[in-house]
């Protein structure tokens, strides 16, 4: 994540109450905003974080922010990304600017069954600027699957399907940028200037993605960068705000949420699969990180479905 160079408090946003930024249409709920960019059309005042995932999009039009201390001038086609501890000072849209945000929890992300580890890879780009300009024909498919999940949004309180066409529209909006960004990542990655740091934390999480089930070591990684244990936990800390043994735990219980939730396999089996070396020691370590056991955690998930 690029640096907060900005100064004083930072104003907290939960996504509960962000709809006081959107005077008029949009859709909002306790973990999912859509509303088009016309409706958010300055943001001044203190620094702001949102609490959540926020995806912007311009269609037409040109917009200027500021996130995270750097400036960045939007055209049609650009497409910006906040995460949890990203902060927006400024936002301003000129008045031909059309296009859309949208802000989710990862509660919300998990509910609709994305994968975690294409959300990871799809932020790995965005470490290194929070903005990017893609092709038109790129722009013109982001913006048709935003307009039929804007249409669905304004419509959902009437329709006794709604939530499921929502869900629906923003797992395919999702993939869509997704894949947007895979097809696109060489040209993201080319567009400004990267240094060494840059590069190495985004080949970290390349790294981490691959590597998560069976690796749970700072030394490991380091090692397969060429680089020294305390130098990577230096750049995670400097871009992300967290060193790399706690991204690394990340990762690895995302897994194994993923794998609790979405698979019929036994808590052995994932404690296996995961490299742990008991399923005493797993349940520990999952613990400590989540606050309950696998086995409390798996009893939820299925009650929830």
């Amino acid at each position: 994540m690029e640096r907060k160079s900005v100064c004083g408090e930072v104003n907290k946003i939960s996504i509960s109450k962000i709809q006081k930024y959107f005077p008029s249409g949009g859709f909002v709920s306790d973990s999912l905003v859509l509303s088009p960019l016309v409706n958010f059309r300055t943001l001044e005042g203190p620094p702001s974080a949102i609490d959540g995932i926020t995806i912007g999009v311009v269609c037409n039009g040109t917009a200027k922010t500021t996130i995270n201390g750097r400036q960045y001038e939007m055209r049609s086609n650009s497409i910006f990304l906040l995460r949890e501890d990203s902060v927006m000072e400024t936002f301003r849209c000129s008045k031909a600017c059309m296009g859309y945000l949208i802000t989710y929890s990862r509660e919300f992300l998990n509910s609709v069954n994305i994968d975690t580890s294409d959300f990871l890879s799809s932020c790995m780009v965005f470490s290194i600027r929070s903005c990017f300009t893609v092709d038109s024909a790129s722009g013109e498919r982001l913006h048709r699957v935003l307009a039929m999940l804007s249409d669905a949004a304004r419509s959902s309180a009437s329709d006794v399907y709604g939530d499921k066409i929502i869900s629906s529209l923003f797992t395919s909006f999702f993939y869509t940028l997704v894949s947007i960004i895979a097809a696109n990542a060489e040209a993201m990655k080319n567009e400004g200037r990267r240094n060494r740091s840059d590069i190495l934390l985004s080949e970290f999480f390349e790294a981490l993605n691959e590597d998560c089930e069976r690796e749970r070591s700072v030394e490991y990684y380091a090692a397969k960068l060429g680089i020294s244990p305390k130098y990577l936990s230096l750049i995670c800390k400097n871009k992300t705000g967290r060193n790399a043994s706690r991204i690394i735990d990340e990762a690895v219980i995302r897994k194994a949420k993923k794998l609790l939730m979405q698979t019929g396999m036994s808590i052995q089996e994932v404690s296996d699969r995961l490299n742990f070396v008991s399923q005493s020691f797993f349940g520990k370590y999952f613990k400590q990180r989540v606050g309950i056991s696998p086995s409390r955690y798996k009893v939820g998930g299925a009650a929830r479905k």
